[in-house]
């Protein structure tokens, strides 16, 4: 199986973006390793790496950041040189979230939102914008062996019920390792671009890797080119709506 070993943004300049998420995050420090920069901390590892992207505004992997208070981040964060992009709203009912959205200093988008009882800074979602949200999901929780994160059917008819479209029922979908694991991956039935260079993909480890490129095909994956270095030997490959990966 899949384990996840950093999520890599392509950067110009990759200090300036690593210091930028390890003062988002809580217990997360900027490190670097030769031109490139990790951030770590208690969660997934960062990777930061000098590298050709596309200008996107609808980036098709972002992450969603749980904040104890999202007004009072919105207001660091602008000091740390993010850029505000939009605060939305959604109701159904009586049942409302609100969220967010900002860039960082490179132009990469990112959600910031306050869930109840959150009380330190984390990363809460690798989200996933897509056409087909519960195909691609399943894809990604066969890949890495997760389960699904079921949803209440007690809140779903709650939605139902205030009027939400049935149609939508198949517009989420999401996994995680465990219950209470995190980071979840969240797939969202969302308009995105389709860039040529990924501002941002999964970099995934594994015992056998040639093993696993073979049961990834199966799965629906696509290998798009192999490389070696010095230290490692990795797979690129493209996931059934072609977001990037690499499997070393």
């Amino acid at each position: 199986m899949l384990r996840l070993n950093h999520i890599t943004f392509a950067c110009e300049s990759p200090q300036r973006v690593a210091e930028f998420w390890a003062e988002l995050l809580d217990g997360y420090t900027a490190e670097p390793s030769g031109r490139t920069y990790f951030a770590r901390g208690d969660g997934p590892e960062l990777f930061f790496n000098e590298a050709e992207k596309s200008p996107t505004i609808e980036l098709p992997i972002h992450l969603d950041v749980n904040v104890p208070d999202r007004e009072a981040e919105l207001q660091r964060l602008l000091g740390l040189g993010a850029r505000l992009v939009e605060t939305k709203s959604h109701a159904i009912g009586e049942l409302s979230e609100t969220w967010t959205v900002m860039r960082d200093p490179e132009g990469n988008g990112f959600c910031i939102q306050s869930p109840p009882k959150v009380e330190t800074r984390y990363v809460g979602n690798v989200t996933f914008s897509c056409a087909e949200p519960v195909a691609l999901g399943k894809f990604w929780a066969a890949a890495l062996g997760w389960p699904d994160d079921e949803i209440d059917r007690g809140f779903i008819q709650q939605l139902l019920d205030a009027g939400m479209d049935e149609r939508e029922t198949t517009a989420f979908y999401a996994t995680r390792e465990g219950p209470g694991s995190r980071p979840r991956f969240l797939f969202q039935r969302r308009e995105k671009s389709r860039p040529a260079d990924h501002p941002i993909h999964l970099d995934f480890r594994t015992d056998d890797r040639e093993e696993e490129v073979e049961r990834l095909t199966g799965l629906g994956a696509t290998v798009q080119q192999t490389k070696t270095d010095d230290r490692a030997t990795w797979t690129i490959m493209r996931d059934p709506e072609s977001n990037p990966f690499c499997v070393e």
